[in-house]
């Protein structure tokens, strides 16, 4: 006789895992491994959160805890890998600075966390400039350690040191450095979804071991998903310095989006082309890029926002005049002031726009459209933070969090960097608040927007599964039980 049919409990559970599993692309991913105890994992991760010696955002670090933990209690010994910063000039020669470049910083932060032994090996620098060598004696040593156990994990060096990481498929420099990382190990987990690009650690080294995705890689696939398929009304935030690397990424967002809201160059950029104006700091390419947002089917999902800040110069305080507090607004005070855009006037000239004045979020529209919105991305820090604009910014990130329902979707880089610096009580309770999804790759998100969906990127593509292969996951059988309050690390 057929098996009676699980409780209903335990059959919604499943039948919703069936959904998303098949909603999804179909990613081989860690829980597809099998036994993997007594192997030794491979993972590469996407740690360059270094600055000067110093870790600049250690949420980047502790998204891949849960992998590093899925693969230690199962039995496997991990060896992790990221790139930091581009060491290599335009001349090919890699500049080997193990204090502004190096993974000792990020090391030191694992082995608090986690209390275990990391080994960090050092290579000799090569003679003729090009990176490192690789030392098989140290490796040697260092993986007789890590499969006895004498230490909790390996971390190698800069991926970029490497000449072969970024040599190219198919170059021997790439393929050697391939061969003696596969060497290393019996399995590879991609844990970086910021590592877009195609090199020898994210793409080129699946062609040596059964490779996986990470349990951070997943989290950023289905989050991806979401934006590309998203609850509506929803509401797109895009900023940027440089018009050209976000003009492909406007285009497929606009084509996908409710609402379009613009910030930083970008914006300025725009204003120059709608109302004929021009703007310090803000070159003629630009604006004759940022014509192409005129057009009619992207105009008429734009919101501007009506009021932004002027400066005579690049540094400032940031403060700006505001009614009842400094003086009466459009009046210059030290060189900054606030200006309206429909004060602008056609063939004039203004000094530099470093922020978006944070009356600009009080207007009718903006709050009506962030308030009503379901799904909300956003990309942009609003000015120019450095020299002390920041009001846009942080009354953008108060914005969106006082719409308690929404999807609120974060897209990494500079946009979380300066949530968690100017807003650090609404960061703290966005990690851990269901409504929102805070991304490790901002470049990552914008280049799957742009290319219509993760499985175009190459690092994605090399651990889809093939069309007739079958995932080898199997469900713990007390998720069958009615009392079971199992649940996968992703339903959480």
């Amino acid at each position: 006789p057929p098996p009676p049919p699980p409780p209903p409990r335990a059959a919604a559970a499943i039948a919703r895992r069936a959904r998303e599993r098949t909603s999804q692309m179909r990613v081989r991913t860690l829980a597809d491994a099998g036994d993997i105890r007594d192997k030794v994992a491979l993972v590469r991760v996407d740690h360059n959160c270094v600055k000067k010696g110093v870790v600049k955002d250690v949420h980047r670090i502790e998204r891949t805890l849960p992998t590093l933990y899925n693969v230690v209690e199962r039995g496997a010994r991990p060896i992790l890998m990221t790139h930091v910063n581009r060491p290599r000039g335009e001349d090919g020669v890699i500049d080997v600075d193990e204090v502004n470049d190096g993974v000792g910083a990020v090391v030191n932060v694992l082995r608090v966390k986690l209390g275990v032994i990391f080994a960090a090996p050092t290579f000799k620098v090569r003679a003729d400039g090009r990176g490192i060598d690789w030392d098989e004696v140290s490796m040697s040593t260092i993986l007789e350690d890590l499969r006895a156990r004498r230490i909790g994990g390996v971390y190698l060096p800069n991926t970029r040191w490497f000449d072969g990481e970024e040599a190219g498929a198919g170059t021997e420099a790439c393929s050697a450095l391939c061969r003696r990382l596969a060497d290393l190990a019996d399995i590879y987990v991609n844990d970086a979804f910021g590592s877009w690009q195609p090199h020898a650690s994210t793409v080129e080294i699946t062609k040596y071991l059964p490779s996986y995705a990470g349990l951070c890689m997943e989290r950023e696939l289905r989050a991806i998903e979401a934006v590309l398929e998203p609850k509506r009304p929803f509401v797109a935030i895009v900023g940027g310095a440089k018009v050209d690397t976000k003009l492909g990424t406007l285009r497929a967002v606009a084509k996908r989006c409710d609402t379009l809201i613009l910030g930083g160059v970008v914006y300025n950029a725009y204003l120059c082309a709608k109302y004929g104006i021009e703007i310090e700091g803000v070159s003629e390419k630009d604006v004759e890029l940022a014509a192409e947002l005129l057009h009619p089917e992207v105009q008429a999902k734009l919101v501007e926002l009506p009021v932004v800040v002027e400066s005579s110069s690049l540094q400032g305080c940031g403060c700006v005049p505001k009614e009842g507090v400094c003086s009466t607004p459009g009046v210059m005070q030290n060189g900054v002031r606030a200006i309206r855009i429909d004060e602008l006037q056609r063939g004039a000239s203004y000094g530099y726009f470093l922020d978006v004045a944070a009356s600009a979020f009080d207007d009718a529209r903006v709050k009506s459209v962030l308030s009503n919105a379901a799904s909300i991305f956003v990309n942009a820090v609003m000015g120019f933070t450095s020299s002390g604009f920041h009001e846009g910014t942080t009354a953008l990130d108060h914005a969106i969090s006082s719409n308690k329902l929404a999807r609120k979707y974060f897209g990494g880089g500079d946009t979380i960097q300066e949530f968690k610096s100017l807003s650090p009580a609404l960061y703290l309770s966005a990690v851990d608040d269901p409504t929102f999804y805070l991304f490790t790759g901002g470049g990552t998100v914008l280049k799957t927007l742009e290319l219509g969906g993760a499985e175009e990127l190459e690092t994605v593509k090399c651990l889809l599964l093939d069309k007739d292969e079958e995932t080898t996951h199997v469900m713990p059988k007390c998720m069958t039980l009615a009392e079971c309050d199992c649940a996968s690390p992703l339903d959480i």
